[in-house]
């Protein structure tokens, strides 16, 4: 703070008259003290940079695109959590989505393995009886009829399971559905290229192959009368 302090001085007029008397006012320099003290020292850089922040020579417009770039960053920022955040839970509900579809699979699965199991065992069962009959009455008719009876239930059980056999007996060989071992000599030209003998049977599940018959074709041999006419 400056004080003024005034002091009296004499000055002559020009007339040589009574000295008027002039106010002199000096101005002193304000006495600054200044505190040694580290911790004070410390203080007073932070009041003196708060008292800097709080002073912006920013123009008015650019302050305000500064706070709505910071707006607009906060709620990206906002946005990009909550994306996260449904990803994961999205991901984590196709997760157990997944888990059920694969256990409901594993249950009809095993469920379908135990019927088909269930039948063959009955199948099976009918066997060991006739195997028995057979041991307790050793007669060749009535093991025969008894395997007869089996296979018979056995073609049932296949056929209810969507099982059939392949029908290739006088067919023209198709390597699609059947495995060539082997020929045979045949005359007639209708017979070349034919399925003439089944080795093996060929089956198929709903029009899918299981497994290729197996075949001998038929192979067209020329007699030497007709060698010698053509």
């Amino acid at each position: 703070m400056t004080d003024a302090t005034p002091e009296q001085k004499a000055d002559q007029t020009s007339d040589g008259g009574a000295p008027i008397p002039v106010r002199v006012v000096r101005n002193e320099e304000p006495i600054r003290v200044t505190d040694r003290r580290f911790w004070a020292q410390d203080q007073s850089a932070a009041n003196e940079a708060v008292v800097e922040d709080s002073y912006s020579f920013k123009p008015a417009y650019v302050e305000e695109l500064e706070k709505k770039l910071a707006d607009s960053k906060r709620n990206l920022d906002e946005v990009m959590v909550s994306y996260r955040e449904h990803k994961a839970e999205t991901a984590a509900e196709t997760q157990r989505i997944r888990e059920r579809i694969q256990n409901e699979y594993n249950r009809r699965f095993s469920q379908a393995r135990t019927e088909v199991v269930n039948r063959f065992i009955d199948v099976l069962e009918n066997l060991e009886r006739a195997l028995a009959a057979g041991e307790s009455k050793p007669a060749f008719e009535i093991l025969l009829e008894g395997v007869q009876l089996i296979r018979n239930q056995f073609l049932v059980t296949l056929g209810e399971l969507g099982v059939s056999e392949l029908e290739v007996l006088g067919k023209r060989f198709d390597p699609e559905i059947a495995e060539a071992v082997g020929t045979v000599e045949v005359s007639h030209l209708e017979q070349d290229q034919q399925m003439i003998e089944v080795v093996g049977k060929g089956y198929v599940l709903d029009q899918a192959l299981v497994r290729p018959a197996k075949v001998r074709v038929g192979r067209l041999v020329l007699s030497g009368t007709e060698h010698s006419t053509s």
